[in-house]
């Protein structure tokens, strides 16, 4: 009863005092994805900085009908939802900085559409509505009707170099180059069956694994072309990635636009040569180099998921070593990344639980300085990464 009262008067606040300027006094910075991909979440944040804004104040997004809109980060502000709208709320705002982070997602009939974010604040016994930078963002379809080219002298392309480092080792560096695109880029790779991949280089993208397809999205590219991203697949025999088939999709103007990726190989001798498709053999399967790793492989969680990495080091050790050291009694599995063993426990759906499963361990344990790790089917990501997918709220 008391939150209803208080939310009414500060309602009632903000209207009878009123008042408008053309002078905001403050800096603001809106970072939006211009194009959104329907089934995939993408980030859109607002940055306002001044001393001036303080005490009661409230930031309110227009949202266009076909686009939902959740706050990953609200800042202790006190979320409301509206019919296209989604309100921010401050009773009493100190700090000198606003960071509001939002994931956009698109219903099936969403085209084209405006989010228009206002912030409303008492300057002077004033009430300042200041409309910030608005951002039109429209669909590229995913449904496959995209148009093949869009200029015989323009667009975007992708290259896929292959390179045999052995033992089962595959080096895959897919150079994007052209011109013509307007922040959206998504790469699509077919990997092979019961192969190993793991990301070396996403170049700030949205990396995603998932069912043997690879996916690299950059909602808002800033980067000058070519830019390169390298994966590795491991457990496989060369032969299998010849049959690696991918497409890389772009936005242009209001439309989108589809290139499958070509081949260019690298030989053992650094002689670059074009692969003839026609002569790849279609029944090459793919081999699985033996593990002679003892320790408890780590098994795929399904979706978003949450772990603690308790140490990493180059050596690899048993479970009992991890027991006597640290007085360990709990299940440590075992990971290669990025050329260290890593050492990670549990496998929490919420990054809330992995987190407090994080403080127990620091109070009983000497574990050089355990954290939370997330993973999305399997594959390591960032745990920002992890909550833009799973929509969940950072909890420090």
């Amino acid at each position: 009863m008391f939150f209803k009262i208080s939310t009414i008067l500060i309602s009632i606040c903000l209207t009878l005092i009123c008042g408008l300027t053309t002078d905001p006094g403050f800096v603001h910075e809106v970072s939006s994805t211009k194009t959104i991909y329907h089934g995939v979440a993408s980030p859109y944040s607002v940055r306002i900085q001044s001393e001036e804004i303080n005490g009661i104040v409230q930031l309110e997004f227009k949202i266009p009908q076909g686009l939902n809109a959740q706050v990953v980060n609200s800042q202790n502000s006190k979320v409301t939802h509206h019919t296209n709208s989604v309100s921010l709320l401050w009773d009493n705002l100190e700090e000198e900085e606003i960071n509001i982070e939002l994931v956009l997602t698109s219903n099936v009939d969403f085209e084209q559409g405006e989010i228009s974010p206002t912030l409303s604040y008492i300057k002077n016994g004033l009430r300042i509505d200041a409309d910030l930078d608005k951002t039109t963002i429209h669909e590229l379809s995913a449904r496959g009707d995209l148009e093949q080219t869009a200029d015989q002298n323009s667009g975007v392309s992708c290259l896929r170099h292959l390179t045999d480092e052995g033992e089962g080792v595959t080096r895959i560096d897919l150079v994007i180059d052209g011109e013509g695109f307007d922040g959206f880029l998504k790469i699509t790779e077919e990997t092979p069956n019961n192969c190993i991949v793991e990301i070396i280089d996403s170049e700030l993208s949205l990396s995603q694994m998932e069912n043997g397809v690879l996916n690299f999205i950059w909602f808002d590219a800033k980067s000058p072309l070519p830019i390169t991203v390298t994966y590795k697949v491991l457990g496989c025999a060369h032969n299998a990635t010849l049959n690696i088939k991918g497409k890389i999709d772009y936005a242009f103007g209001n439309s989108g636009f589809s290139q499958d990726i070509a081949y260019y190989i690298a030989d053992s001798e650094n002689c670059d040569v074009m692969l003839d498709l026609d002569q790849v053999d279609k029944n090459t399967t793919s081999q699985k180099v033996n593990n002679t790793s003892t320790n408890d492989a780590l098994t795929p969680d399904k979706g978003v998921s949450y772990r603690v990495q308790l140490m990493a080091g180059h050596n690899d050790v048993t479970e009992s070593w991890v027991t006597s050291k640290y007085k360990f009694n709990g299940r440590s599995d075992t990971e290669m990344h990025e050329g260290w063993i890593k050492y990670t426990t549990g496998s929490y759906q919420e990054y809330h639980s992995a987190r407090n499963e994080r403080e127990k361990i620091n109070k009983v344990h000497d574990f050089p300085e355990p954290f939370v790790t997330a993973y999305y089917l399997g594959e390591r990501i960032t745990v920002g990464e992890a909550l833009i997918i799973s929509q969940q709220d950072w909890i420090q």
